[in-house]
């Protein structure tokens, strides 16, 4: 199933976590989401967030934000962007439990020149009349701060932008288990260091 959704000339943009070539978006998240202009759209003001069980936490400098771009027929583009943390937005307290944590995001101020630059050359791209899609993912790289239990891994990402103003879920209670193909991997996850 293809991950991305088609643009015409990357006017709106609709963001989504692709993994596993599947999308586990909420229906009210995509609503949301198709008002944001990546044009337009502030990128000081762009916040990425995940829950996670409290067994697992993000890697130091593990999580990123991958921009994908395809247009026309041309192979698909990808850039990352480096995140740093922040402290948990009041917002989504209510999202975390004694089951999970809340890990909160900006783009880094040394990725913020890239990420303009990136927008300008996707601009001048449009400028040409060929459609495009364009797909946004947190990429987060976790460790183990604890042995996982057997059974369903939960995790859930959320992006916010100057125009939704609030966090919203790119992807909710997604089973790590189920969108890794090999078994192991989950498995190897590695420990956190002290």
């Amino acid at each position: 199933m293809s991950s991305r959704f088609l643009l015409h000339s990357f006017l709106p943009i609709l963001l989504m976590l692709a993994m596993a070539g599947c999308s586990h978006m909420p229906v009210t998240s995509m609503v949301k989401l198709a008002r944001v202009d990546f044009e337009t759209s502030d990128p000081v003001q762009l916040r990425a967030a995940i829950k996670l069980p409290r067994t697992l936490r993000p890697r130091p400098n593990g999580v990123a934000l991958r921009i994908a771009v395809q247009v026309g027929r041309a192979p698909e583009e990808a850039r990352d962007f480096i995140l740093r943390e922040m402290p948990e937005p009041a917002e989504l307290t209510r999202e975390a439990s004694a089951d999970s944590h809340i890990f909160a995001y900006g783009i880094d101020d040394s990725d913020l020149t890239r990420l303009a630059a990136f927008r300008a050359e996707l601009i001048a791209k449009k400028s040409s009349g060929q459609k495009g899609s364009i797909s946004i993912s947190v990429r987060p790289q976790a460790c183990k701060a604890g042995e996982l239990a057997d059974g369903p891994v939960y995790f859930t990402t959320y992006l916010r932008t100057a125009e939704t103003k609030d966090y919203v879920a790119l992807a909710r209670d997604v089973d790590l288990r189920s969108i890794v193909r090999d078994p192991a991997a989950v498995a190897g996850i590695p420990r956190c260091g002290p």
